[in-house]
């Protein structure tokens, strides 16, 4: 926290101080990059802004950001980075896409489309390996002037990228309505997913939502292998974070690039969307298999017909009981695999007479849990054996 007989109280002062630094280059970019998180290689840098001041000393973004926007310098800022980015970039070599933070307010000026163009062009790097990164702010106002500035930098190559999606004002009307390349789930959700189911739950249907749309998702705030495994596990493409790299300075990146290497920045979103792996499990319930899923309290949750008529109940009504109230030597038989589920221990198969069909089937029972190996309940698969 800035105190409050700090210099960087002064609004003034800083303005003053920041026109100066921007015309003696004292501003300047940092890069953090965004990984594939299958395999790690670099798809993008985020480029974003630091300033060390002789008289202030080191002044973060959050406090000369929103002064330099109220006082009109934001596009000489973002001129400044986007040319100092580019022309450093242009001789690293491999595919990458350096990505631009543009706020609401430089967004909505008409200009904003031909300064990011000519800036990148003076600095010869190609247009088409950019993109721009625009949180919901920045549409709310007027959805039809986004739509044709978004319209225009697409066309000439530039992909769009939705900031911090799930905070603020996120709406699945912009989504459809906008023509986004990628979205970024804000880090606070990610942060917390290994010791919040809802996280989680919030994450994966972002990351679902992004496959059923055919738009790659971006995972902010990634600070540990274990947030990464569970994004891998839910089918996000991208990452970043501490984990894969903080923001250093342009001279560093030729090592990163060395160390991680590139690939290509636009891959489809890998894994099945929900809507496919609904499709699949359609497709998988119509085997001659009974299949069954429980929760801990051993209620059905999902049954195909199969598994419905080996346990002498109608289709369109066994979700929902339970299995003590259908067979109790089953229900017996399955709180023990909870148990030996609980402590990690193997559920062996083991042939079973159904009481209410009277057939043998082979159960075979499969503990189901979530992306960080907490049980959600268990699977069961059911072979019948009475022919």
């Amino acid at each position: 926290m800035v105190p409050a007989s700090s210099p960087l109280q002064n609004e003034s002062l800083i303005a003053s101080a920041f026109d100066l630094a921007l015309r003696r280059g004292s501003v300047h970019p940092v890069l953090q990059p965004i990984v594939h998180l299958n395999g790690g290689a670099v798809s993008s840098f985020e480029v974003l802004a630091r300033w060390t001041d002789e008289t202030l000393g080191i002044i973060p973004p959050a406090v000369f950001i929103p002064i330099v926007e109220k006082r009109g310098l934001i596009a000489p800022l973002t001129s400044h980075l986007i040319r100092e980015a580019c022309s450093a970039a242009r001789e690293w070599p491999g595919l990458f896409r350096l990505a631009f933070n543009i706020s609401p307010l430089h967004f909505q000026d008409g200009e904003m489309p031909s300064l990011l163009e000519d800036a990148v062009r003076d600095a010869r790097f190609p247009l088409a390996r950019t993109q721009i990164e625009i949180t919901e702010t920045a549409v709310i106002g007027d959805l039809a002037a986004a739509r044709a500035t978004i319209d225009i930098l697409r066309a000439k190559g530039v992909r769009i990228l939705l900031d911090d999606f799930g905070t603020g004002y996120s709406s699945l009307s912009r989504l459809q309505a906008l023509p986004f390349d990628k979205i970024k789930i804000d880090a606070s959700f990610v942060g917390s997913m290994e010791r919040s189911r809802d996280s989680r739950k919030i994450v994966s249907a972002v990351i679902g939502l992004g496959q059923n749309l055919g738009v790659p998702v971006v995972a902010e705030g990634v600070e540990t292998v274990a947030q990464a495994a569970i994004l891998i596990r839910l089918g996000c493409s991208f990452g970043q974070g501490w984990l894969f790299g903080r923001p250093v300075s342009m001279k560093e990146i030729p090592a990163i690039l060395h160390e991680r290497g590139t690939a290509p920045y636009d891959p489809p979103p890998r894994g099945l969307s929900i809507s496919q792996r609904l499709a699949q499990l359609d497709a998988v319930y119509a085997a001659p298999l009974g299949l069954c899923f429980v929760s801990h309290d051993l209620r059905i949750l999902s049954a195909n017909p199969y598994f419905a008529a080996m346990m002498g109940q109608d289709a369109g009504t066994i979700v929902g009981l339970t299995i003590p109230e259908i067979d109790a030597d089953v229900a017996s038989h399955l709180r023990a695999n909870l148990e030996h589920a609980r402590r990690g221990e193997i559920i062996l198969p083991r042939v079973w007479t159904l009481r209410p069909s009277k057939r043998r089937g082979l159960l075979i029972v499969t503990p189901a849990c979530d992306e960080i190996g907490e049980l959600l309940g268990l699977s069961l698969m059911v072979t019948d054996l009475s022919g």
